[in-house]
């Protein structure tokens, strides 16, 4: 168990790495169109001898003047070798440049400029580095979401859950009628009220606001559940008999009880705000091109022509969408068996 934590973990904190980092890491820009472009470019093959280190053979194009189709062959003749530390990072004034990582050409002259490793989209831009710039909006997202909706769902439900009577009754009623919502509907038609004049660092923050003051609720209902359950324990009514404040009494003894069920609703909450800042982006209504977005990139790899002929552009983005969900959610579960198990033995 604690081998597939750390390692939930591991991958978790990698993604959140290339996020961040993603200006260094990714080899080329995922917005601008270079001058030499080539769209829809397949990923490349990267073969590694003693000798000739990691090295490729680039790509020609062959387009046929009956049907206009176009092919892809490996240049066997020409051998471009990858070195994956620019030539200029060691300059001593610019420090920061040691740890950017650039893929580039080291040997034979007659090599393109650029090295498109799992190839490129319509306008001919690098979709490695679209792919990691676009773990941006959705992990953001997901970080101030949480920070935003969790404190606001667990201070409501706690109150809720220690007001008895008409007080956290109408509260309830409040959360009810936001869950009975339909949560991607509204989401939609909020997001379509957007000013499109608004950045898309702007709609980044406006839509992550959107989804919490939506998924706070959900919070609340089960604090509040697991604060009724509680409030009636002898540790809380003697803190209360004592004449302890009501927010004491819900800050100092109320709310750490909850500590283990609110480190894993935390975990598991983060899909939902990824997917949702995706699920817009994908719709047209998150971020728009040329800023990249796992949404923005899986719906261009969702045309039909693209499934069958270029199905690596639907493929990437998908598999770190799945990958992200299934990390949050075993990390959340392996995190309720550990404290379970705790809870048992006490």
């Amino acid at each position: 168990m604690k081998r597939n934590l750390f390692l939930n973990l591991s991958i978790i904190m990698a993604l959140y790495f290339l996020a961040i980092f993603a200006d260094f890491i990714a080899p080329l820009s995922p917005t601008q169109t270079p001058e030499n472009k080539i769209s829809y470019s397949p990923p490349i093959k990267v073969n590694f001898s003693v000798n000739q280190g990691f090295y490729f053979h680039p790509l020609v194009l062959k387009i046929n003047e009956k049907d206009f189709s176009r092919t892809f062959k490996p240049n066997q003749n020409k051998i471009c070798k990858i070195s994956f530390l620019s030539a200029d990072s060691v300059k001593p004034y610019k420090l920061w440049n040691l740890i950017k990582l650039k893929i580039h050409f080291i040997s034979s002259p007659n090599c393109p400029d650029s090295f498109n490793l799992l190839g490129t989209d319509k306008l001919g831009r690098d979709y490695l580095s679209r792919l990691i710039h676009g773990l941006r909006p959705g992990l953001f997202a997901g970080l101030i979401g949480i920070l935003i909706s969790f404190p606001l769902g667990v201070v409501y439900g706690t109150i809720a859950g220690y007001k008895s009577g008409a007080i956290g009754e109408f509260m309830m009623r409040l959360v009810e009628i936001i869950l009975s919502l339909p949560t991607l509907y509204l989401l939609v038609a909020l997001a379509a009220l957007l000013p499109a004049s608004l950045s898309n660092m702007q709609r980044l923050l406006l839509i992550t606001l959107l989804l919490s003051l939506i998924g706070w609720a959900g919070m609340a209902r089960i604090v509040r559940g697991q604060v009724l359950a509680i409030r009636n324990k002898d540790f809380v009514q003697a803190a209360y008999l004592m004449g302890k404040p009501t927010w004491k009494i819900i800050i100092y003894d109320i709310i750490p009880q909850l500590s283990s069920y609110l480190i894993i609703a935390l975990t598991l909450s983060f899909p939902s705000y990824i997917l949702g800042e995706t699920t817009l982006s994908f719709l047209g209504l998150g971020i728009n091109q040329p800023d990249a977005s796992l949404g923005n990139i899986l719906s261009e790899g969702r045309e039909l022509s693209n499934l069958f002929l270029r199905p690596w552009l639907a493929v990437g983005s998908s598999l770190i969408l799945i990958l992200l969900t299934w990390c949050f959610n075993s990390l959340g579960d392996q995190l309720r068996d550990i404290f379970d198990v705790k809870e048992q033995s006490i």
